[in-house]
């Protein structure tokens, strides 16, 4: 079977799946989930929206999504799953603020002083697995059950690295996820989703022979993997689900033409992506008459505008804001040790480089690593307004460059010392 053909087996497949999926979670009714939504509100309530862990503001929490997260689940009318499933309506007041008390109160059927509005440009797929799960869970339950599967799964990760590639490479992969303070992400359900969806698909690729057979299926492979993340992602960090398992297939399978299979795999993940996103809006007006359409297009044009608080956006003009901010806070001479620090370091990786062909041969790893501020450029409205949470997708870029400097370098050659 050719590419095309299984690109479209595999699009309709996850199209269907998905749909049928998130009507069938819409089922389940307003009851079985009630108590454990109220019991979760109270956490977010007390912990707030926003919660900061060492008063860092890239430590913070976005309870805030948690607590949307969660209300759409209880705003849901299961005797309309279709409507329901589709639509994803939920009920709120104008301050965003108070959206866990207002998630309590839609609980509690008090829904006349609050608005009611559709979210229904998302799939909101997560609801497949949140709605289940609040039927015997509360939101503090389902953050243990978090850190128990992420445990499992690091440990799993790093034996299979370990083993199938190296140990330097568990290590460096280790030490990404401490520098990007991962602890932090399995309690929020927000911060999860495509640290699951990237980690599971690493572990497929190293354990399914099949997904890696011919470059038909690992296109496709990529293509499935990008439509999932479109299905369960609220645009958090949707790269790594494309980076971190293409590094994984990279140095398992060590295939030749590397920047071309890079950049096609990369292809198939975007369509994969966009196709199952947009489908969203197509099944919405099948299947309810409505048109999400509308509203999908003023997000996207929204998150990929250059305008974010009056300023445009322009590479001159955000190099000049830092600039500015830097000078206004007194930080030049962090700058300037920065600086000094990069050139050092970078005279010691030439210092330390094996050869020229061999940083040919790993030159793909800064392609990937591009992936994030590439993304970030295109999306930069939404980048720069999140980013308290999307920098965490700079562990694709810090995970690529560490791999790089580790397969291009040789250590000893720093403590060599010519001899006449």
């Amino acid at each position: 079977m050719n590419l095309v053909k299984k690109i479209i087996i595999s699009y309709f497949t996850l199209l269907i799946l998905f749909t049928g999926l998130i009507i069938g979670v819409h089922t389940i009714p307003q009851s079985s989930i009630k108590e454990n939504v109220i019991t979760s509100t109270h956490t977010l309530q007390k912990e707030g929206l926003y919660k900061k862990f060492l008063n860092f503001k890239l430590f913070q929490m976005d309870n805030f999504t948690d607590a949307y997260m969660l209300n759409l689940a209880i705003s849901a009318d299961s005797k309309h799953p279709i409507e329901a499933g589709m639509m994803n309506y939920d009920y709120k007041s104008k301050n965003f603020m108070d959206l866990a008390y207002d998630t309590e109160k839609v609980a509690q059927g008090e829904t006349e002083n609050l608005e009611k509005s559709s979210y229904g440009r998302y799939w909101q797929g997560y609801q497949v697995t949140l709605r289940p799960l609040l039927t015997i869970l509360t939101y503090p339950q389902i953050r243990i059950l978090n850190y128990i599967i992420f445990t499992v799964l690091i440990i799993s990760i790093i034996w299979l690295l370990a083993h199938e590639i190296s140990i330097g490479t568990a290590c460096l992969f280790g030490l990404s996820l401490l520098l990007i303070n991962f602890p932090i992400v399995p309690y929020s359900m927000q911060f999860s989703t495509c640290f699951y969806i990237a980690f599971i698909s690493m572990i497929l690729l190293m354990k399914i022979p099949m997904l890696t057979k011919s470059d038909a299926n690992i296109l496709c492979t990529f293509f499935i993997i990008g439509g999932i993340t479109s299905y369960l992602d609220f645009l958090t960090t949707p790269q790594l689900t494309l980076g971190l398992p293409l590094i994984v297939y990279m140095l398992t399978k060590r295939p030749k033409d590397t920047w071309k299979i890079v950049i096609a795999i990369s292809i198939a993940w975007a369509l994969g992506y966009g196709l199952l996103w947009a489908s969203k809006w197509m099944m919405g007006y099948i299947l309810t008459g409505n048109n999400i359409l509308a509203d999908a297009m003023q997000s996207a044009e929204l998150r990929t505008s250059n305008q974010y608080k009056g300023m445009e956006m322009t590479i001159p003009n955000i190099l000049n804001f830092i600039w500015v901010n830097i000078k206004a806070k007194g930080l030049l001479p962090l700058l300037y040790a920065g600086i000094i620090g990069i050139l050092l370091c970078l005279g010691i990786y030439l210092k330390t480089l094996k050869s020229k062909q061999t940083f040919k041969e790993y030159s793909w790893l800064l392609l990937i690593a591009l992936i994030v501020p590439i993304w970030f450029l295109v999306l930069r409205n939404h980048s720069i307004q999140h980013g308290w949470f999307t920098w965490r997708a700079g562990l694709l870029s810090l995970f690529s460059l560490l791999l790089f400097i580790y397969y291009t370098t040789d250590r000893k050659k720093l403590f060599k010392t010519d001899k006449k």
